[in-house]
């Protein structure tokens, strides 16, 4: 039994004559006919019994038409999924997230991905940079954000960017009257830093100790979301990057934290990546462009969060 054998008798079965299923299928009478006859023969028994110009299924083809409805049904369902497929509607997305941007940045842009695409399916996992480098490497991930090496940037489709930071000062600090802040200006500040062990830490230090400054650390943590709660109480200002403070813009209250622009440049260095030996899918490029969209817009736009909860000058 083939498909085109199956198409005419379920045609047969859906109109009740062969001239109509020949008008449906686009084919001559004799053809149908023929098909029908063949499949008869092949199958071993009788389909159709015809009483006075008319046919008849018997039992037999009632149960086969059963199960022949049934693959077509099938057949339509694939059918959709391969346009679903093409129109990028369609597909699991396996995404893993360094902490920092896993809490509020990388969440939002995801529901704004589902709900433009309603039949994807998603995980998000929040893992260390090196837990994600290491899951993408095994094919564990899709897709991934982390904390980016040179030598990382150069595999495959992967990308990198380049965060410049931003200082974070309580709103009623005497800094936060300045455009720009500077190691000059936080020579003794108590400061909230990451740990020794991380790139932006080291990056500081060396600016500080290249200037001439004093780097004076009060409290030290592991990420910034909570460097932002003791900015946030007046225990001391933070040099952040613009993902930390974008995502403090999304639940924090105005008027206790303000954004200015920190000089020299400090960078946080992250980037996208992807499986370097499997290709991604239309709906991972899809979302990796999305993603990468809304991180150069930090870059290029940090006003966002540079004017964030500011009272406009009258």
């Amino acid at each position: 039994m083939n498909l085109k054998q199956m198409e005419a008798f379920r045609a047969v079965m859906l109109t009740g004559s062969v001239s109509q299923a020949a008008k449906q299928l686009f084919r001559t009478q004799p053809a149908v006919s023929m098909m029908i006859s063949s499949l008869e023969d092949e199958i071993g028994f009788q389909l159709f019994e015809r009483h006075k110009k008319r046919l008849y299924p018997t039992p037999e083809a009632n149960y086969l038409y059963k199960e022949v409805e049934a693959i077509f049904s099938r057949i339509q369902d694939v059918s959709q999924t391969v346009q679903d497929i093409q129109n990028k509607q369609y597909g699991f997305l396996r995404i893993g997230c360094m902490p920092g941007p896993s809490n509020f940045f990388m969440p939002d842009i995801l529901a704004d991905f589902l709900e433009d695409h309603p039949k994807v399916q998603a995980s998000l996992q929040t893992r260390t940079s090196d837990a994600v480098a290491e899951w993408i490497a095994s094919n564990q991930y899709d897709i991934g954000l982390a904390e980016m090496t040179t030598h990382q940037a150069n595999i495959g489709k992967n990308r990198m960017f380049e965060l410049p930071c931003i200082c974070a000062v309580p709103a009623d600090h005497a800094l936060a009257d300045e455009n720009v802040i500077t190691p000059e200006h936080l020579d003794g500040e108590p400061m909230i830093t990451l740990h020794p062990d991380h790139m932006i830490f080291h990056d500081l230090m060396q600016l500080f100790e290249a200037s001439g400054h004093r780097m004076n650390v009060r409290l030290q943590t592991r990420f910034y979301i909570p460097a932002l709660k003791f900015v946030e109480r007046g225990l001391g200002v933070s040099v952040l990057d613009p993902i930390s403070a974008y995502s403090y813009t999304t639940y924090g209250r105005p008027g206790k934290v303000v954004f200015r622009r920190f000089a020299p440049d400090v960078f946080l260095r992250v980037g996208v990546m992807y499986p370097a030996d499997n290709p991604s899918s239309m709906i991972t490029m899809e979302f990796a462009e999305l993603l990468c969209d809304r991180i150069d817009d930090l870059i290029n736009n940090p006003e966002q969060f540079l004017s964030w909860g500011e009272t406009p000058s009258e």
